[in-house]
């Protein structure tokens, strides 16, 4: 048992608790009590005391590549299995230690992140859960040999259909598809539909029916349309978005979008470290990207949080960049990007029975944080202490 006593409660993250500070009992996996601070008297318990630093859930991430650590393409391309495996558990980790208890793995080569997130669920190795698509199905498209066999090239939905009964058979825990073109794939146009509505339709149909959520890339307004209209459960990126998508977004309660700040941002504001054609494409995606993101938050759209770590150096581990990216660009609140990187991501990927709020029978993935991160967007940075799984993994 773990007391954690004289933490500080963000409200809108511990539904039905009232008060400012509290002791948090965990027993086994679970959070046992909620009580109010100091009242807590467990003498075999492992009490800690936070002293006042705030709690929240642990954090989840939407959208990241652990397959990927932003180096050479072409030289990641043709590392061994073996090794990128080993590569993916310690970038894994890096995120849990800054409080990230749940990830969402978009698309990896030869679906070793599947087997990663097994691993790490019976026992294995320690690091965050992760929900894992594999490979990703797309269209022949201009680039896709650019991520070496990252793609599950599918151009009918008979073989739409087909690719979604193996990534099930491989334990994919959704599906994910590409719906326009990308900015780092070489002659992708991203505003550009790739996918057919009959292809992409026969993609939703065949995943409900093995009740796998389907999670589709779309930065074009055409793409994000479709992807509403047929029922996918997430958007990744979003970034050119008419009034249309926006009132979309607004009548729906089956699709909500991902948005990703940091990729582009990064692009552009380190642009001697990323290939040419990531940098041009940024330019023209940019400004578009944050007036669609700054509207849907205007119109109170529900948003999830995705950092898409993996695709430039340094992101894993550094979810801090999209959190200020969101505050500097689209005027997010601190309060409010942490509950788009709990509450809401929660609800959105279908967990929020196990996680995303401080809640009595809820799973102990914890954060304790130094400072106010509802207030300060740099407290983000202060990780204290994380707890997954009822466990100290940072202290």
């Amino acid at each position: 048992m773990i007391v954690l006593k004289n933490a500080r409660i963000i409200p809108e993250l511990t539904p039905g608790f009232e008060g400012q500070y509290a002791d948090i009992i965990i027993e086994e996996e679970k959070i046992a009590e909620i009580l109010l601070a100091n009242s807590a008297n467990y003498s075999q318990a492992h009490v800690i005391d936070i002293e006042g630093k705030t709690i929240t859930p642990g954090l989840i991430d939407a959208h990241v590549h652990v397959d990927l650590c932003g180096m050479n393409t072409f030289e990641e391309n043709v590392q061994p299995d073996t090794f990128r495996v080993i590569r993916a558990l310690k970038l894994a980790q890096d995120n849990l230690h800054k409080g990230y208890t749940t990830l969402r793995d978009v698309g990896d080569r030869n679906n070793i992140v599947i087997s990663l997130a097994k691993a790490i669920k019976e026992g294995y190795c320690v690091g965050p859960d992760i929900l894992a698509s594999g490979k990703i199905v797309s269209p022949t498209e201009a680039g896709n040999n650019f991520f070496g066999d990252m793609y599950h090239e599918c151009d009918s939905p008979a073989e739409c259909v087909k690719a979604v009964r193996q990534h099930w058979q491989n334990g994919a825990d959704f599906i994910k598809y590409m719906g326009t073109g990308a900015i780092m794939n070489p002659g992708g146009e991203p505003g550009a539909s790739i996918i057919t509505d009959e292809e992409l339709q026969a993609i939703v149909e065949t995943a409900d029916r093995v009740n796998l959520p389907v999670a589709g890339h779309a930065h074009g307004a055409e793409g994000i349309k479709s992807a509403i209209k047929l029922g996918v459960r997430t958007v990744e990126h979003s970034s050119i978005m008419d009034d249309e998508c926006i009132e979309m977004y607004k009548n729906s309660d089956k699709t909500f979008m991902i948005p990703t700040m940091a990729p582009l941002t990064h692009f552009l504001e380190h642009a001697d470290q990323h290939p040419k054609h990531y940098v041009e494409k940024s330019k023209k995606l940019h400004d578009v990207m944050c007036e669609g993101y700054k509207k849907s938050y205007k119109a109170g759209i529900k948003m999830g949080f995705g950092t898409d770590a993996g695709v430039y150096a340094g992101g894993h581990g550094d979810g801090l960049y999209e959190f200020k990216a969101r505050f500097k660009y689209i005027g997010i609140k601190p309060l409010d990007c942490l509950i788009q990187a709990t509450k809401n991501n929660a609800e959105i990927l279908l967990i929020d029975d196990l996680v995303g709020t401080v809640q009595v029978g809820k799973k102990a993935d914890l954060v304790v944080f130094d400072g106010k991160p509802d207030e300060l967007i740099d407290d983000l940075d202060n990780v204290s202490l994380v707890i997954k799984d009822g466990k100290i993994v940072k202290a």
